[in-house]
């Protein structure tokens, strides 16, 4: 939302501003008035006068307003719009814009955002329906046509913009920031879909009535799933916008399936045409959203559980090396001090005390190893080099499972995160070769390479379809697909009957130094 301006200086500044604008977008409107039956299927003022409102605090919207319904009437006046209409259209866009302001200001406490089906709902009931058909019931008065032809085209022309224009609009603004940060083929790629769907439309439009094809308004659909999937309702409106100009303009000059023999534009059906292309598309695009809003959620509670998870971990890694393992080291000093203080002890039972001391030498060992493994404390001190070559002592002294490590280019630096990420996916990896594979040798590879860091875990036993394991995927695999989406990374699998497994993990490494 705009900042308070409370300056009278910055004020007047603003409000001239909007008189302006509000006078350009009724022109444009007035561009697409359809004759000879004189009427406007679309009709953007009032869309652009509420998205202004809602962008600043409310106390400064009565003058807003007055600068807006300003700007409306000197075009009336320089349309030549007889008094009576005049005063007709500036109530019910009065009526109209604040009936909308309010609702939707009420209703979102700030800036709609389009991004729920409940939030859609909620605009479409305030926008495309309330405000529109309170407009229309006055702004009927001013046409000298049957009441409630009017009427309805007066709804639909508001209710169009609305539907359209609006959702573009307040999705410019509030996403700039986002905008920012995309990369040059995201704008490409809009700009290429914008390209096609201009191109298209002109051939669905601007065709005469006599050589028309209607069925070339399906090539746009491709189109406009292809903008709901990749941009959102930001995308998808702004591409029903540019259809919704393309058809009205190429009608007012007589051209395209929506005109009759003769000068004559059958408005009705070009309005609805246009209403019921907009708003599957629309709810569409907030499904959508809706659904990466919720992988969103999920992707945070599964990093918040990861993090929980090894947060526990280290916990439990500490109170076993510093607790338990000192505990340990005073038992065997114990044990020992004892057996030197009782003379004449047998030779059973000092075999006894020495067989007690190597098996809480064993433990304390197994304390040290375990802890290793719940908290990798050479990640912090060593890198990530260091802690998998003692991971491959470990599982060799363990399971007698020889691993074979090969690393080049890799980064000096690597953040937390990823070091512990491909340390996790190494350690589970190694583990289902020990338990699965049914052979002694696995390979280990990490490299740099193009901005990535690749990390490969092979071995040539036993193997499995992954096609028919698909549904039945361990918690392990599971980890480090989950693992590697929370550092942007991915996960691949390539396996056979009998053919081996080999594991491979990709992670980004832009702005790394390497060694």
């Amino acid at each position: 939302m705009m900042p308070a301006q409370n300056s009278p200086r910055r004020l007047v500044a603003l409000a001239s501003c909007v008189g302006v604008l509000s006078y350009a977008v009724a022109r444009v409107g007035g561009a697409l008035i359809l004759r000879p039956q004189l009427v406007s299927p679309l009709w953007l003022a009032n869309v652009v006068l509420v998205a202004l409102l809602l962008l600043v605090p409310r106390k400064i919207w009565p003058l807003l307003l007055f600068a807006g319904l300003a700007g409306f009437l000197v075009y009336d006046v320089q349309a030549g719009e007889p008094i009576r209409s005049i005063v007709s259209f500036i109530l019910s866009n009065a009526v109209e814009v604040l009936t909308a302001s309010w609702c939707l200001s009420v209703a979102f406490k700030g800036i709609p955002r389009l991004n729920s089906l409940k939030a859609l709902a909620k605009y479409s009931f305030y926008a495309v329906f309330l405000a529109p058909v309170i407009g229309a019931f006055l702004g009927a008065f001013a046409v000298p046509n049957n009441y409630w032809t009017s009427w309805r085209v007066a709804f639909f022309s508001e209710a169009l913009g609305f539907l359209t224009l609006m959702p573009a609009i307040l999705g410019w603004i509030s996403e700039r920031d986002t905008w920012v940060r995309e990369r040059r083929t995201y704008f490409i790629e809009q700009a290429a879909l914008l390209v096609a769907l201009i191109f298209l439309g002109r051939l669905a439009f601007a065709t005469p009535t006599t050589t028309g094809h209607p069925a070339l308004l399906y090539s746009l659909v491709p189109l406009l799933l292809w903008s709901t999937l990749r941009f959102g309702t930001v995308g998808v409106s702004t591409s029903i916008i540019a259809i919704t100009f393309l058809s009205i303009w190429e009608a007012v000059h007589g051209r395209g399936p929506f005109t009759e023999p003769g000068p004559i534009v059958n408005v009705a059906s070009l309005q609805l045409f246009l209403f019921f292309t907009a708003a599957p598309f629309m709810t569409l695009s907030v499904l959508v959203e809706e659904r990466k809003r919720s992988e969103d959620a999920l992707t945070a509670m599964s990093g918040r559980l990861i993090s929980a998870h090894e947060e526990e971990r280290t916990r439990i890694a500490r109170e076993l090396h510093d607790d338990l393992s000192q505990r340990m080291a005073l038992v065997q000093i114990g044990l020992e001090e004892f057996k030197q203080d009782i003379p004449g002890l047998s030779c059973r039972a000092e075999q006894q005390l020495d067989n007690l001391g190597e098996i809480l030498s064993d433990l304390s060992s197994d304390l040290h190893v375990l802890s290793r493994r719940l908290h990798p404390s050479l990640l912090e001190s060593l890198g990530l080099v260091a802690s998998l070559k003692r991971i491959c002592k470990e599982f060799f002294t363990q399971y007698k499972l020889e691993v074979q490590f090969v690393h080049r280019d890799i980064p000096s630096e690597i953040p937390g995160d990823v070091a512990l990420c491909l340390f996790r996916i190494v350690q589970e990896g190694l583990r289902n070769v020990a338990k699965h594979s049914g052979v002694s040798k696995a390979e280990i590879e990490l490299f740099g390479n193009a901005g990535q860091i690749y990390l490969y875990i092979s071995d040539s036993g036993h193997g499995f379809n992954i096609e028919a394991a698909h549904g039945a995927v361990g918690l392990g695999l599971i980890s480090m697909r989950e693992r590697l989406r929370l550092v942007g990374g991915q996960l691949a699998i390539e396996s056979g009957l009998n053919c081996g497994t080999r594991i491979c993990a990709r992670v980004p490494k832009t702005g790394l130094e390497t060694q």
